[in-house]
């Protein structure tokens, strides 16, 4: 059993409220930086600011009152069913213990809820992102394409893909 199981993971859809504790995790996740937190704000601003159908959506997960994980994704725009991962981060000290694969977990059920045909992921081939390429496998994805010194000299673009339903 998950060691997180005992402690009663909470799934549930972000809130406004949560911006600063997603920023947190982000940047206290030993893979992120603040670039990266930029990024990560501008979309959760822009999900209250301009709401759409194929408008970012945010998972958080909790174990007690502490926001530990989260992923944002959604619909891709002008796209029949695809839909993109963008983020998934998990605080170091609770990683290898199921909150990633929860969290995948249920975006790919939301994705599928919603017809979903497929979901496509990037992401980064340095070591640090190992982690997340595993995942990924794991849960069915299959690296379709690889850009070379995409992010920049010595990090490829890695880009997964995934049948759904």
């Amino acid at each position: 059993m998950d060691r997180f199981a005992a402690r009663s993971l909470a799934l549930r859809p972000a809130q406004r409220r949560d911006r600063e504790d997603i920023l947190h995790v982000l940047l206290h996740s030993e893979v992120f930086g603040l670039a990266d937190a930029d990024c990560v704000g501008e979309m959760f601003d822009e999900t209250w600011a301009k709401p759409r159908p194929d408008g970012y959506r945010w998972l958080t997960a909790w174990l007690g009152q502490s926001l530990v994980g989260f992923a944002c994704y959604g619909a891709e725009a002008l796209t029949q069913g695809t839909w993109d991962l963008f983020w998934i981060c998990v605080l170091p000290n609770y990683r290898g213990q199921g909150i990633g694969r929860a969290l995948l977990e249920a975006v790919l059920v939301d994705a599928q809820r919603e017809s979903a045909r497929l979901m496509v992921i990037y992401t980064s081939s340095t070591p640090a992102y190992a982690p997340a390429r595993s995942l990924y496998e794991a849960a069915g994805f299959v690296c379709v394409a690889r850009v070379p010194e995409y992010y920049r000299p010595g990090d490829d673009l890695c880009i997964y893909w995934r049948r759904l339903g």
